[in-house]
């Protein structure tokens, strides 16, 4: 039976097709920008002005693209891997709160989070679980802006055969459609596709946040109403 492999292949055919085409777009922005700048735009300020912002946007955005595809190989490549060191999930999500305040500001969200009083440990390796939670709060900033406000609460759970910790973000955005929530960890698969690139999306993000949540044995559960 090759249908696994056949499915593998085409996953690695089609993330290597999006990847380029996500490069190819902002490249030919680029391209046509410095073939204007050096022709008819040559000794025109405030287009020159102009454009050099636009291709600053566009570089910049291919550095995000880069930086997200790097991340996912080098989770990828090491999925199994276990770390021994023990973080304290309150200070640690605390620590995201404060340094995306800015971020917050600028799309007009006020962020509503109420720490335990006690800290949390669970096993884990702290740059990978700070990426989680940058990753997620920046998309209930982004996406979930119209609702003007995000809840982030943080529990300890005793659900399943051992203690879990639990941190919920909530954003009051225009939610999802419950056909889309199954895929929305693929990569680079958008629900909007323009609206993603105008807030700066790669694609990658819920990707990104899903195998470093597996590489824990951790879970991402998505619940929304439109």
């Amino acid at each position: 039976d090759q249908s696994e492999t056949r499915r593998i292949d085409r996953m690695r055919a089609d993330f290597i097709a999006n990847a380029s085409h996500e490069l190819r777009t902002p490249l030919a922005s680029i391209s046509g920008f410095i073939e204007t700048l050096r022709g008819p735009a040559r000794n025109d300020e405030k287009a020159r002005e102009n454009f050099l912002q636009i291709m600053q946007t566009q570089t910049a955005r291919m550095a995000r693209l880069i930086d997200d595809l790097l991340s996912l190989s080098r989770i990828e490549m090491k999925a199994f891997a276990r770390s021994s060191e023990r973080i304290d999930i309150v200070a640690l999500v605390s620590g995201v709160v404060e340094s995306l305040g800015h971020l917050a500001q600028e799309y007009g969200i006020t962020v509503n989070f109420s720490p335990p009083g006690n800290p949390i440990f669970a096993p884990g390796n702290r740059d990978e679980l700070i990426q989680v939670f940058v990753n997620l709060l920046e998309n209930a900033c982004k996406y979930g802006q119209s609702g003007g406000k995000v809840d982030i609460s943080i529990a300890e759970t005793a659900t399943g055969p051992s203690r879990e910790v639990a941190v919920t973000i909530r954003d009051y955005g225009p939610g999802i459609p419950e056909e889309h929530i199954p895929r929305i960890t693929e990569r680079f698969y958008r629900i909007d596709v323009e609206s993603s690139r105008v807030k700066n999306g790669t694609g990658l993000g819920l990707a990104i946040v899903k195998h470093i949540l597996t590489r824990h044995d951790g879970r991402l559960t998505i619940r929304s109403t439109l």
